[in-house]
């Protein structure tokens, strides 16, 4: 069972809409991630970690969209790009984030989605979670095989890298033109030589 204020705060944020946390402020709270990845039950951590990892990919898509309403409404809750599945497909067709991270990405959303629709509290050590979480691969790149970390040191490095990646990549978005409107004349591409002066 989740302890009684992280119950509190799921069923909060199933009530109301989610805002779009701009990557400032998730780049401000990944210090509180990684404590919580550190020291909370298996449990919270997957819930959490999917969660936080959601909010980057929801944030690398409000600073590549159009400001508006029309934004707003497809990354909100119930939106059409509302889950994490949805936003991490987005952002691979996009060409935002690698073919490894969407991956990774959809591991995680596998693994979440494990434990939510299961009858009984899982763990990192349950069979299953650990395959998947033996599955990611951007530890790798720190050149760390399966068999050198627990399943569950491998899921929370996992996020804290994606995290940091994702984070970096949503400011990157952000400092590049932002566009308010697709009439804008700055996003004018000629397709030969442009008018002449």
């Amino acid at each position: 069972m989740l302890p009684e204020a992280l119950q509190r705060r799921q069923n909060d944020l199933e009530m109301t809409p989610k805002p779009i946390v701009p990557p400032e402020q998730l780049s401000e709270e990944t210090r509180e991630l990684f404590d919580l990845l550190n020291h909370e039950a298996d449990l919270a951590v997957i819930r959490i970690a999917t969660s936080f990892l959601d909010a980057c990919l929801k944030s690398i898509l409000e600073n590549h969209f159009l400001e508006g309403n029309t934004s707003e409404r497809m990354l909100g809750h119930s939106g059409i790009l509302g889950a994490l599945s949805a936003r991490s497909d987005l952002c691979y067709v996009l060409g935002l984030i690698s073919k490894g991270w969407y991956n990774d990405l959809r591991k995680f959303a596998e693994i979440r989605n494990t434990v939510a629709h299961h009858h009984l509290q899982l763990s990192f050590d349950d069979e299953d979670i650990a395959k998947q979480c033996n599955e990611l691969s951007t530890i790798e790149l720190i050149g760390m095989g399966p068999e050198q970390m627990t399943p569950r040191t491998r899921f929370t490095l996992c996020v804290a890298m994606l995290a940091n990646w994702l984070l970096i990549t949503a400011l990157q978005i952000k400092q590049k033109l932002k566009v308010t409107s697709p009439r804008d004349p700055r996003l004018i591409r000629y397709t030969t030589s442009p008018p002449p002066e």
